[in-house]
């Protein structure tokens, strides 16, 4: 799918978070962190925040309609235009 122009729900406009979303969670996923916090958690804490969630919240994505399209979103435009345009051998 191509990156979202425009949420379909409510049209707020998304395209100009997306970069900065797929930096903030390049940035954030570290297996090492994730496990660490998920290691410390008590029945009474709540769960720990993804880092798709913790950067959809400094991005200020608060509707759940604009935040299902960002999660939901796979990048493909990079493979059709690698094999769009790939020389043949």
């Amino acid at each position: 799918m191509i990156v979202p122009v425009r949420c379909f729900n409510c049209n707020k406009v998304l395209a100009h978070l997306w970069e900065p979303y797929m930096q903030k969670i390049q940035e954030g996923t570290s297996d090492a962190e994730v496990e660490k916090e998920k290691r410390y958690i008590t029945v009474e804490e709540s769960q720990p925040k993804s880092p798709e969630c913790k950067a959809l919240d400094d991005l200020g994505v608060t509707k759940y309609c604009c935040r299902a399209i960002m999660m939901g979103t796979v990048d493909l435009t990079r493979d059709i235009v690698k094999t769009t345009y790939s020389p043949m051998s």
